[in-house]
């Protein structure tokens, strides 16, 4: 006899409703952002500039997407310490100074 606990409480010959994905939204910098990230994401942007690398280029230099790079200096992610090495490095800045107002 077969274990009735294990059946499905819809018979097999009911099709599964499926469940409608919710609309992607813009991806916007968050509102509970911390004022280190957007001092990091501000020197960032600036010491890249000031390197003459478009983000294109620091992504080759350093391995990280562009996309993501783009990312950061919109302050939309929290970095990871050894993200932060690599960008300071990639823009021959220390790291303390991409923290400094």
């Amino acid at each position: 006899m077969p274990d009735k606990s294990l059946s499905s409480e819809t018979s097999p010959a009911e099709p599964r409703k499926r469940k409608r994905a919710l609309p992607v939204l813009a991806k916007k910098r968050a509102p509970d952002s911390q004022p280190e990230r957007e001092i990091f994401a501000r020197n960032l942007r600036r010491a890249r500039i000031d390197a003459s690398l478009s983000q294109r280029e620091l992504a080759a230099v350093t391995g990280i997407a562009q996309a993501h790079i783009s990312e950061l200096e919109n302050a939309m992610h929290n970095v990871c310490i050894d993200t932060m090495v690599k960008l300071a490095q990639a823009v021959k800045k220390p790291l303390f100074q991409m923290f400094q107002p």
